[in-house]
């Protein structure tokens, strides 16, 4: 009889342990689709700027030295409210550009925490994004801070008459992907 009282007890836990196996992985992780097309959702990526708009009227053309005294400048903050670490693209989406400001003359630089990009807007267009940073790497929960400047570049030799009085209007975008660690964003 003891026997039979023991083997129970054994049939008993092996069922409780084979049916917390399966309620584990069939609620432990959330798998969507079918074939091709499954993901796993494992975490969030929420990723936003604080302040998104870019708009400048007046364009003077200055010496580059100067741009931090005399460009436009915008102060934003990216912000990771996510639990998942990620590897971001910044762009600046074109609204509206006047067609002489698509210039290399026409000149931006970001800067951040480690980070100091030059460009231009020489291959800007409207309703497309203007790539300024590729690559990079926010941990969850994280803020990062930056400058951005615009400016005309003033060159001697060049008639920059068609610049003055020219418009641009466009806004920051973030996009990013899951990453683990830094190196893989790189």
């Amino acid at each position: 009889m003891k026997k039979n009282i023991g083997l129970l007890i054994i049939v008993v836990l092996l069922l409780t342990a084979v049916t917390a196996t399966i309620t584990y992985a069939y609620f432990g992780a959330n798998v969507v689709g079918e074939g091709k097309d499954v993901k796993a959702n494992t975490g969030k990526l929420n990723l936003r700027i604080d302040d998104t708009s870019i708009s400048s009227n007046e364009s003077s053309p200055i010496y580059d030295e100067d741009y931090e005294m005399l460009a436009y400048h915008k102060d934003f903050e990216v912000i990771s409210d996510s639990t998942l670490n990620s590897c971001s693209k910044l762009a600046l989406h074109i609204n509206e550009i006047s067609p002489s400001l698509k210039s290399e003359y026409f000149k931006y630089r970001l800067i951040g925490e480690g980070i100091d990009i030059k460009g231009s807007f020489e291959n800007a267009n409207e309703g497309q994004d203007l790539l300024l940073l590729d690559k990079l790497y926010l941990e969850s929960g994280t803020t990062k801070f930056f400058n951005l400047y615009i400016w005309v570049s003033y060159q001697e030799d060049v008639d920059q008459m068609d610049m003055l009085g020219t418009k641009i209007d466009a806004h920051l975008v973030i996009s990013g992907l899951d990453s683990k660690t830094e190196s893989q964003c790189k």
